[in-house]
């Protein structure tokens, strides 16, 4: 049962580094379902065109540091802490770790299909129009 005066959502946005093997995602995003569940961490993320969103959620001080290990993971750059707030009740109870590329995100998310639809390749605009759906979710 969360505590609900210690549950949390934190958003942070990030582009993709060097250091990412587009080939290994699969394997990062199991090891981070495993991480996740074993510190009661649930959440979404979003990566396609070049970009990372995340929204983790859980007790306060899991989620702290677990973002703390992203960022000093170097597969990320340029990483933007959105925001972390107080929620009553998790958005994502049934994923420790849910990923989505654009395709994926519209479906699920078909409220953000149209914002989705107008994204097609990398440049300020994505990355501006990425983090907009970001920080709206």
């Amino acid at each position: 049962m969360d505590r609900i005066q210690d549950l949390v959502e934190l958003k942070y946005f990030s582009a993709i580094s060097k250091e990412l093997n587009l080939s290994n995602l699969s394997e990062i995003t199991d090891a981070a379902v495993i991480t996740n569940k074993s510190k009661d961490i649930t959440g979404i993320l979003f990566f396609d065109y070049g970009y990372f969103g995340q929204i983790l959620e859980g007790h306060r001080a899991d989620v702290e540091a677990t973002f703390e290990r992203i960022q000093k993971d170097k597969r990320h750059q340029n990483i933007q802490l959105l925001g972390v707030s107080n929620i009553k009740q998790r958005r994502f109870p049934n994923w420790s770790m849910k990923l989505f590329n654009a395709e994926e995100f519209s479906h699920q998310f078909p409220q953000f299909s149209e914002i989705m639809e107008d994204l097609n390749h990398v440049d300020i605009e994505t990355y501006q129009m990425i983090k907009k759906i970001w920080t709206r979710i």
